[in-house]
């Protein structure tokens, strides 16, 4: 997944027009690897297909938030802006579940409050390093929120199936954005947007997802704060973007706080089995 960020650079389209084209292509493989391992590809109920819309809706808004956060300002910037989710994800999880929140998540919130602030060069919406932090973080969110809907709802589902509806959703949403648009794909356009699609879309996200349907939604977060780094490391390899001083140093923080809250979380499950 931490390779997305080098599509959003080198993908000559508006992040909302890579959004509808990669899940079209997701959509269909997703779609057909569901009924050929499991025969059909139907939900079990209306409310099942009213939860899934609300998932979809949450990720498109996450995938364009998250490219075009990238697109705005830098790889480095978007994909650290949106690692504020894990902290998000122990502050929001409480509430879904009706649990008290700690002070130790709260003092880790205060830590990603310090660290976006090293990311962001100036209180300028003008700048476009403070647009990508803004647009991170609104990824974030809505990346936070969907991950806690998707293992609260569909824990039994398969995550193929799962992600088939979600990424069938987010290319119709789409659908009106790709036919009325002036950008048009490229042949290196559309091969990237193949590979993207494929492996960077349906392959990795559905891994996701199977992590999602066996491990708390903190302990995926713990795992995926190396996404992070894997995507600033492919930056500077692939794009030769380096980050200043400033967003290691908040990158650090976010990243920290992120694995601390993860680590938190998992170890306080784990005494709670042995118990």
């Amino acid at each position: 997944m931490a390779a997305t960020g080098l599509f959003s650079q080198i993908i000559d389209l508006p992040a909302w027009d890579i959004t509808g084209y990669r899940t079209w292509i997701a959509a269909v493989v997703l779609f057909a690897w569901v009924w050929w391992r499991e025969g059909n590809i139907a939900l079990d109920s209306a409310r099942d297909y009213r939860r899934m819309l609300i998932l979809g809706v949450l990720l498109c808004v996450h995938w364009i938030t998250f490219f075009h956060a990238m697109q705005v300002s830098n790889i480095a910037i978007g994909m650290l802006s949106l690692y504020a989710y894990p902290v998000m994800t122990v502050f929001m999880e409480p509430l879904l579940k009706g649990t008290k929140i700690h002070w130790g998540d709260v003092a880790s919130g205060m830590f990603v409050i310090i660290g976006i602030y090293f990311l962001v060069p100036e209180f300028d919406i003008a700048n476009n390093m403070t647009q990508g932090v803004l647009w991170g973080v609104v990824s974030a969110f809505t990346f936070a929120l969907r991950n806690l809907l998707l293992g609260y709802w569909f824990s039994d589902q398969s995550s193929a199936r799962s992600m088939s509806y979600q990424v069938l959703i987010v290319a119709l949403l789409m659908t009106p954005v790709i036919l009325t648009s002036t950008h048009k794909p490229t042949h290196v356009d559309w091969g990237l947007i193949l590979v993207l699609g494929l492996f960077f879309t349906a392959l990795s996200h559905t891994l996701f997802g199977y992590a999602l349907r066996y491990l708390k939604a903190k302990t995926v977060a713990l795992v995926a704060c190396m996404q992070p780094v894997y995507g600033v490391i492919y930056g500077v390899i692939f794009l030769h973007s380096i980050p200043d001083v400033a967003t290691f140093v908040g990158g650090a923080i976010i990243v920290t706080a992120a694995i601390y809250e993860s680590l938190r979380a998992h170890n306080k499950a784990a005494l709670a089995l042995t118990d």
